[in-house]
């Protein structure tokens, strides 16, 4: 008798732990804060927070008011934050070819968020989300300049901010061109506005947000590129890819999406 209710505790005990355990892992896949990496959770690198890394002078996706971030896709991940039960911290503006890099190794930031177009050399560091814009590049000069044709600037000073497609497509495209990379997207402006450079290449909502504040400067080309902009995660982080998606959609299906549209892309 004794041994029939030592048996029956001790089977009791073992069901009881294998619910706990289940109990845990089912919790995690819903998209709550998993610091400590369960196997198939979402793995944060601070609790309760997406993390996000970008180059915060790409207005109107992303910029600095002062010292806050804002623009499309700030309020963007805000809201992608809030429908996963989080909180979305961006870290101090980063060099924008730094970024992949930065969530492939892990440890910094959750995402980069910086108006990155997926391409397959990306691919091969990180994972992408859905496509939440498409973009097309563009030419922007100095309305002085004369040039009106992307055939006039052969052998010219092209700018682009390093690491873009933009600065691809200028050395890939405009023969002899001699294309500069800065970190800045406000430096290849200043230094287009100063004539350093003959032209910049850069995604057209861009260029038609900074020759509002530069009026001596022209957009006179949209290159039809067909680029789409998405969220980069890390290949270790396949939960958080998932649940971004999910959430992605959800704001487009509530309306959130295209108020954010409205705002600061028409």
């Amino acid at each position: 008798m004794n041994i029939k209710k030592w048996s029956l505790v001790a089977i009791a005990g073992m069901l009881a732990a294998t619910m706990a355990l289940f109990g845990c892992s089912s919790g995690d896949q819903g998209g709550a804060s998993n610091a400590a990496g369960s196997d198939g959770g979402v793995k944060l690198v601070n609790d309760g927070k997406l993390t996000v890394a970008a180059s915060l002078d790409f207005p109107p996706f992303e910029n600095l008011n002062g010292d806050k971030p804002e623009g499309f896709a700030v309020e963007l991940m805000n809201a992608l934050a809030q429908e996963m039960g989080l909180e979305c911290e961006y870290l101090p503006s980063t060099k924008f070819d730094t970024i992949v890099p930065l969530i492939q190794a892990g440890g910094k930031a959750d995402v980069g968020v910086s108006s990155f177009t997926i391409t397959d050399k990306r691919l091969q560091q990180v994972d992408f989300t859905d496509s939440y814009c498409d973009v097309n590049q563009s030419l922007t000069v100095r309305k002085d300049s004369g040039i009106t044709e992307v055939s006039q600037l052969e052998g010219k000073k092209i700018g682009a901010q390093s690491g873009t497609t933009g600065y691809e497509w200028a050395a890939e495209n405009i023969k002899g061109a001699e294309v500069t990379a800065y970190d800045e997207m406000t430096a290849v402006f200043a230094a287009l506005d100063s004539g350093q450079i003959d032209a910049i290449s850069v995604d057209l909502p861009v260029a038609n947000y900074y020759v509002k504040a530069y009026s001596d400067c022209q957009v006179i080309k949209e290159i039809p590129t067909g680029e789409q902009y998405a969220i980069a995660v890390s290949k270790e982080n396949p939960q958080l890819t998932k649940d971004l998606n999910e959430a992605l959609k959800a704001v487009r299906d509530n309306g959130t999406y295209d108020e954010l549209v409205a705002k600061w892309l028409k």
